[in-house]
């Protein structure tokens, strides 16, 4: 049998790269043209927290639909800026489920 996951995952690349231009991490198309799972992404909040120490990115969103088991998300919250984090807008990403929340936490590290 011959596996399609090579050819899905250009294609994924391909309709990633087409709509980046204008794309930003606070925008709904990823969830709306199948790119990551229904229930998840922008502005979805679950019971476990953890915050980015740097810059959001399609690979730590890619990261989280390819190997998190339950729904996930991620919002923005203000922060005061100061030395360590010199933008008004840190990052936050939520999960379902304790486990893919730690699984994260040992990633970002």
């Amino acid at each position: 049998m011959v596996s399609t996951y090579p050819i899905k995952r250009k294609i994924k690349k391909n309709i990633i790269n087409q709509m980046m231009e204008d794309w930003m991490f606070d925008d709904c198309r990823l969830e709306n043209n199948g790119l990551i799972r229904k229930g998840c992404g922008y502005n979805q909040s679950f019971k476990y927290k953890a915050e980015l120490t740097k810059d959001i990115s399609m690979k730590i969103i890619e990261w989280c639909d390819k190997n998190c088991d339950s729904k996930y998300g991620w919002y923005f919250q203000q922060k005061k800026p100061s030395a360590k984090w010199p933008t008004r807008q840190q990052a936050v990403f939520t999960f379902q489920n304790k486990f893919d929340c730690i699984n994260f936490k040992l990633k970002q590290l």
